[in-house]
């Protein structure tokens, strides 16, 4: 009796374990995903209207446009759910004519600010 409640603990240790580490592995993957995508913006000095670029011209895309069949084969990117997060936040903001610019001032008064 005592065995199967240590190996049942040992079990839930493990699997508690495990799930902790997928958790760190996604937040890593995120905050690196958010640093790509602000790098992109500072490299090509998206900063602000007169100088905004389309995705194509960062190297970016929306989640919308990331592929299904993508993930089987490769590792997952998480830039695009970040660079569409980041529009909804309106850290990244768009003009009439769908080139996309980084506002630096909401990004540091933004969740986001420990990336400014």
């Amino acid at each position: 009796m005592v065995n199967l409640a240590l190996s049942s603990l040992y079990l839930i240790l493990v699997i508690a374990g495990m799930l902790g580490l997928g958790l760190l592995l996604l937040r890593f993957l995120m905050d690196r995903a958010i640093r790509q995508v602000i790098k992109a913006f500072r490299e090509k000095e998206a900063l602000d209207p007169e100088h905004a670029k389309t995705k194509s011209d960062l190297g970016l895309k929306s989640a919308s446009q990331a592929k299904f069949v993508d993930g089987f084969f490769k590792p997952r990117d998480y830039k695009p759910y970040v660079f569409d997060s980041m529009v909804q936040l309106n850290i990244i903001r768009s003009t009439e004519d769908d080139r996309y610019y980084l506002s630096e001032q909401t990004l540091k008064s933004s969740n986001l600010s420990k990336f400014a």
